[in-house]
């Protein structure tokens, strides 16, 4: 389960607004403790634990700036907020993406 909720707020003038809502301290938690845990290398160091970014997050960057996640295409912006300082918190190991 993702842990995201959707929230309707009804206006007084008929308008309904949806809100999605998750939790992210335990993600963000968990980031930081990766962080500190090695290189992010698998045994066989053909893999690479990177980030872990909060399905909202996700959801947002499509919708507000048109970046699919699921997208291979659109990995090079995800990359880039990824190396940025704004997204450093989405990190689970330490170097670039």
């Amino acid at each position: 389960m993702s842990g995201v909720s959707t929230r309707v707020h009804a206006g007084a003038d008929g308008t309904l607004t949806f809100e999605r809502v998750q939790d992210c301290d335990p993600i963000l938690d968990a980031n930081k403790a990766l962080q500190n845990d090695g290189d992010g290398y698998s045994p066989s160091r053909e893999l690479r634990r990177v980030a872990s970014i909060p399905n909202v997050l996700i959801e947002k960057w499509l919708n507000e700036e048109g970046i699919n996640f699921f997208n291979p295409d659109h990995w090079p912006a995800i990359r880039r907020k990824l190396n940025s300082n704004e997204y450093l918190w989405l990190r689970t190991a330490p170097g670039r993406v």
